[in-house]
């Protein structure tokens, strides 16, 4: 149960935090190579665009666990009432974007699974790379059903009542 609970709590953010840290390593070893050493690698820019491409569909499931996603907030403060009607409209939406992703998502990595395409300059399946999005919405997926299900949870506990 504990470990549930840490991959619910850090899954995101740990993930990110290593991508980030390697591609810090990598791009630092590039800068020393090109300007210390004088030869220049080929593969660490390539590599580096592919793990910020993780961590920005990873980034997709942190904001909404943290509820910390891009928003036109104007309405929420100048008519207070609107924001959670707003909130699961929104929701909703993104929800059913998500949904409609997958299918084609899947239809793309499978394509290009079979066609054996590589990157150009590491030669990895691209297909690992597309896999980030398929990670990202469903990982979105989850974390939405998983915000409503705690809301819906936390509506039916009875409110404490404080002793004195």
């Amino acid at each position: 149960m504990k470990i549930l609970r840490w991959f619910d709590e850090h899954f995101e953010e740990t993930i990110m935090m290593a991508l980030l840290s390697l591609m810090v390593v990598i791009m630092g070893a590039q800068v020393f190579m090109r300007y210390v050493v004088g030869k220049s690698l080929g593969w660490p820019e390539e590599l580096s665009r592919y793990l910020f491409v993780w961590i920005s569909f990873l980034g997709m499931s942190y904001a909404i666990k943290t509820d910390t996603g891009l928003k036109i907030d104007i309405v929420y403060t100048f008519i207070p009432r609107l924001k959670l009607p707003l909130t699961i409209i929104g929701d909703a939406i993104y929800l059913v974007f998500c949904l409609f992703l997958i299918g084609p998502g899947f239809s793309a990595i499978k394509r290009l699974a079979v066609s054996g395409q590589l990157s150009s300059a590491m030669q990895i399946p691209m297909w690992l790379v597309y896999m980030s999005l398929m990670l990202g919405l469903v990982l979105s997926i989850l974390r939405l059903v998983q915000k409503y299900v705690l809301m819906g949870m936390n509506a039916r506990k009875p409110a404490r009542v404080e002793e004195e």
